[in-house]
């Protein structure tokens, strides 16, 4: 995929999903299900109710090219980190919006999909939507 090729619209993918964000936990649902297969084990998910797989969503930790990728849902005002990473050492977080925190994701999976085909299939369908 090249930078001049217009196939990820990754402003019209933000606007989208930011757009669905009234509720977040839809919004999360809806990406985590979009992502679990290309990401695996790099993407962490926290629920309310452990023993229960369709509870809540309380955090979420997507690593990525790099840095740790942090959303925590607690019932109150949602946080969105940054941590960039190196050798499994957090050497900086920073705090961000869900706008910020969209966009940085999207950035990471497009640079990453340039490399992988299921990745590229994910970022697809977070843009384009459907199966």
């Amino acid at each position: 995929m090249s930078e001049s090729s217009n196939a990820f619209n990754l402003d019209l993918a933000l606007s989208s999903l930011h757009a669905d964000g009234g509720d977040i936990q839809l919004m999360f649902r809806l990406l985590l299900e979009r992502l679990s297969v290309a990401l695996g084990d790099r993407l962490r998910v926290e629920r309310a109710g452990r023993l229960r797989k369709d509870g809540r969503i309380r955090r979420v930790d997507i690593q990525l090219s790099g840095m740790s990728l942090i959303a925590e849902l607690h019932d109150g005002a949602p946080q969105f980190l940054i941590a960039r990473v190196s050798g499994g050492i957090r050497i900086r977080t920073d705090v961000t919006d869900v706008a910020g925190w969209l966009k940085m994701l999207l950035d990471a999976l497009n640079t990453e999909s340039e490399h992988s085909a299921i990745t590229r299939q994910a970022l697809e369908t977070i843009i384009i939507g459907g199966d």
